[in-house]
């Protein structure tokens, strides 16, 4: 019999993702996605897609998300190249509370599912964000 009441729907993903897959973003803070990556066998070189360089952890390389007298266009060809470049790297983008979200066209969301690779959304709070899962490794 076909269920006539909407369905309860919640605005947050229930259960975390054990790990970033390509097409889907997760999100963790910074510091859960050091400690996490601190965990993986062979950790990957993460690139971090911010505002600022200094926003950067120890040993992550830098994306600019945002460029005085750059237009969109020209970010998204800087993230289309570094992609080309480094085929095997994760990006990590900085949406945490106080900076500047990435100057892109498209939709983020669109953005960073079209990458085909392992994408980390850093928050200011993981488990309380609607548009991407909580990382969080099964050991």
């Amino acid at each position: 019999m076909r269920q006539k009441q909407p369905l309860d729907v919640e605005p947050v993903w229930r259960y975390p993702l054990p790990m970033p897959m390509p097409g889907q973003p997760v999100c963790a803070t910074e510091h859960e996605a050091i400690q996490q990556l601190s965990k993986l066998p062979s950790p990957p070189h993460v690139f971090y897609w911010t505002d600022d360089e200094r926003h950067c952890p120890e040993g992550w390389g830098f994306i600019a998300s945002v460029r005085q007298g750059v237009p969109p266009e020209g970010i998204e060809a800087e993230l289309e190249a570094w992609t080309k470049q480094y085929p095997k790297a994760w990006l990590a983008v900085d949406m945490r509370d106080g900076t500047v979200p990435p100057s892109i066209t498209r939709p983020l969301g669109e953005t960073l599912s079209s990458l085909r690779r392992s994408v980390l959304v850093i928050v200011s709070r993981s488990p309380e964000h609607e548009d991407w899962p909580q990382w969080m490794l099964p050991f």
